[in-house]
């Protein structure tokens, strides 16, 4: 009789030990990303759509999305709107231009701090958000971050100003 329970107490311990284990583990911090979607066909749409919902899935990114009607690739696309008070600041920001439609652009605009000064953890968020939108949008664009050209820094520079960027 002792000797079950015993058995009985070893194997309630264990339980516990292992439980506990799996809530001190540390999550890691989700990546808050800002989806400015500016172009206008179905087909897109149903490209940024794939895009979300691929992110979302992975369980690393929080993501918020505004539209933009801004007509040239080179447009400041969030002109005229204001951070809520409920989002951001956002780590970082994918600008999908109104020319992905047109074939006029066929650059992502992925926009972050400067690659050095990210973290580990949001570097390789970097690398993981531009792989998946360039599988997405195969053909029709490809991903271009702060590392690439200018235009992305720049863009980082004022929505830093503006308090939309951590």
């Amino acid at each position: 009789m002792t000797k079950n329970l015993g058995m009985v107490c070893l194997g309630v311990v264990f339980a516990l030990g292992t439980a506990l284990a799996a809530f001190a583990q540390e999550t890691p911090p989700m990546i808050e990303v800002l989806l400015v979607d500016g172009t206008k066909t179905f087909t897109s749409t149903m490209k940024v759509a794939g895009t979300i919902g691929a992110l979302r899935q992975m369980g690393l990114f929080e993501i918020s999305v505004r539209l933009s009607d801004s007509t040239s690739d080179f447009d400041d696309p969030l002109y005229g709107i204001d951070l809520e008070s409920d989002e951001g600041p956002f780590d970082l920001v994918l600008f999908l231009p109104r020319g992905l439609d047109t074939k006029s652009n066929v650059n992502i605009w992925l926009v972050s701090r400067g690659l050095g000064a990210l973290s580990p953890f949001v570097r390789g968020a970097v690398d993981l958000v531009s792989t998946v939108v360039d599988q997405v949008f195969a053909g029709s664009g490809q991903t271009t971050d702060v590392s690439e050209d200018l235009w992305p820094s720049f863009l980082w520079s004022l929505y830093d100003s503006k308090g939309w960027m951590k």
